[in-house]
């Protein structure tokens, strides 16, 4: 006969693993959301994430070579598989296909790949999702996956968002967290 504290026991296992699987469920709610980059590394944390020319920068400068630059909006959409759709801001005269365009990382397994809008060969679109402010990736595997990187460029205060599957860092890119969070500007009150 079994005791009650082991049914408790068994009961309760059974639920945290029920919450834990949910927990790793991308949202599918249609809310929007912009994303900046943290990390300790950065000229400046909470840099603001943009698109030029179809890579996902962060930064207070847009890349000189760049043609087609916008602040971006993200979205979950009504979707269940983790996609994120992403929105040129509306003072923009950006001009993307009228397909919808997502938000996309790179699947090579080794070296840094690209972030930004989705494109047919070597990227997925799928299991994006927010652990509270922090965006991931679901992995295959269910693992809950954060490599995002900011590589430097040439230019001060501008970084190249990329994308490591293998999790380790390259030499000049940086560790950062994407979250939805603004940065909170500090004020002097005296």
């Amino acid at each position: 006969m079994m005791s009650v504290l082991a049914l408790v026991t068994g009961l309760l296992a059974l639920g945290v693993q029920q919450v834990k699987a949910a927990v790793l469920q991308p949202r599918a709610d249609g809310s929007s959301f912009m994303l900046y980059a943290y990390g300790t590394d950065l000229s400046t944390s909470g840099l603001r994430v943009f698109i030029a020319d179809g890579l996902a920068y962060a930064g207070s400068v847009a890349p000189i070579s760049a043609t087609d630059i916008t602040n971006i909006t993200l979205s979950t959409g009504d979707t269940t598989d983790g996609s994120w759709l992403v929105t040129p801001d509306s003072d923009s005269d950006v001009d993307w296909a009228e397909d919808t365009t997502y938000w996309a990382i790179g699947t090579s397994s080794d070296s840094l790949q690209s972030v930004g809008l989705a494109n047919t060969t070597g990227t997925t679109t799928e299991g994006m999702g927010l652990y509270g402010a922090w965006a991931y990736h679901l992995g295959d595997s269910g693992d809950i996956e954060m490599s995002y990187r900011a590589t430097p460029t040439t230019q001060d205060d501008l970084y190249l968002i990329q994308w490591d599957p293998s999790a380790t860092s390259d030499d000049d890119s940086l560790l950062v967290s994407l979250k939805t969070n603004a940065p909170v500007p500090i004020t002097d009150k005296n």
